[in-house]
């Protein structure tokens, strides 16, 4: 299954004005992001702030100015997605926010403004967990897609495998013991001199060198669990890099562009190399654990979601994964891997229209940097 092209704003066909709307927020980490839904959870518009240029720069994200960006950025979208499509806060059935997990001070800004906006219009308050915003995303794509499922969310800041019996009914099968796989693509990319974000750098290095040689171990091969770790391998391309005298993460950070322009040598070569063969040890990785869980689950679909599933790599070899094991594999659009306010729209969504909404004290909201699905027990591995 092939994702869509990116796109910062997609609009439905079909504009039923007449219906209420549904207005979602999304503040966990630096990403600003504001959609307006249907009640037939077709997105009517998403928009999407990014932050990148400002913490390039760093290697990383600097959370004091993620939460400050936060705060300019919001009343912007909401004006510029209410103006677009005829909406009137009067209009609005219900109000969506992420409250966990992320980053403290952009969530509570997220909060903030969701509870502010709930108490004027009187439209009920609709807490989201971003890990379930994030493993329901694919249905945004899939309208084929139903429980159970088993599902990979995989991103910055988590690598959580999760079955999915129904809305609000998760398990926790394993999660990573250490670094997420998008923050060890990150870190890997900043060795190697390159910017924030690393994970489509050390895509596109990886696709310059399309025979990898270094054989990095694969974390955790052989252990009975369905965890993940990314440590280990974080410090044998370390190792490797400073071995081939490649490890520049002190220095200056550069671009794929400007790596791309600088004349062909034997470093550049080992550069590719050495991006081409760790991800290839992810690609096995992931792979290995989602092939142990069905075989675990015999769950007949499955799912790769968060920023980590716009990786072509890891969908290419999750797709003949799917394919052997004669299960269907989704993941979403690229526009809804990575942190959006459709996704938490659509979870909100289903909230409200099951009545599984309590509006008493949800004023009274706090945010929260852990989540709940992140904090269940790991099922025990037989």
């Amino acid at each position: 299954m092939q994702a869509a092209k990116p796109s910062q704003n997609r609009k439905s066909k079909i504009i039923n004005l007449k219906s209420k709307m549904l207005l979602s927020i999304e503040t966990s980490c630096d990403d600003s992001a504001v959609a307006l839904l249907d009640m037939e959870g077709n997105v009517i518009t998403s928009q999407i702030s990014s932050q990148t240029a400002l913490h390039e720069r760093y290697g990383g994200i600097v959370p004091e100015i993620a939460s400050r960006k936060h705060l300019t950025t919001l009343p912007l979208l909401l004006r510029h997605v209410l103006r677009e499509s005829s909406v009137k806060l009067t209009d609005l059935k219900g109000i969506a926010v992420t409250y966990a997990p992320g980053l403290i001070g952009s969530l509570l800004v997220g909060v903030s403004y969701a509870k502010t906006l709930s108490w004027i219009t009187k439209a009920p308050l609709i807490p989201v967990d971003h890990l379930e915003g994030h493993l329901l995303a694919p249905f945004l794509d899939h309208k084929e897609l139903d429980f159970p499922f088993l599902g990979l969310i995989a991103s910055g800041g988590h690598t959580h495998l999760v079955v999915a019996k129904g809305l609000g009914e998760y398990s926790l099968l394993g999660k990573t013991m250490d670094d997420a796989a998008g923050e060890a693509y990150d870190k890997v990319a900043k060795m190697l001199g390159f910017q924030y974000p690393g994970g489509p750098i050390i895509e596109q290095l990886a696709a310059g060198c399309p025979k990898p040689s270094i054989e990095f171990t694969v974390p955790l091969k052989g252990k009975k669990n369905l965890d993940f770790s990314f440590s280990g391998l974080k410090t044998a391309v370390r190792n490797e890099a400073l071995a081939r005298k490649l490890y520049v993460e002190k220095k200056k950070l550069i671009s794929f562009k400007e790596f791309s322009n600088q004349p062909d040598s034997p470093e550049k070569d080992m550069i590719r190399d050495i991006a081409a063969s760790f991800q290839l040890t992810v690609e096995k990785t992931i792979t290995g654990r989602v092939e142990k869980a069905l075989n675990k689950t015999n769950l007949k679909q499955f799912v790769l979601t968060g920023g980590v599933a716009a990786n072509r790599g890891i969908r290419k070899s999750l797709t003949k994964l799917a394919q052997k094991k004669r299960k269907q594999f989704f993941y979403p659009q690229l526009e809804h891997c990575t942190d959006n306010a459709a996704m938490i729209g659509y979870t909100a969504l289903q909230y409200l229209k099951s009545g599984r909404i309590d509006n008493d004290g949800l004023l009274r909201l706090n945010a929260s940097s852990k989540s709940p699905i992140g904090l269940m027990n790991v099922q025990k591995p037989d």
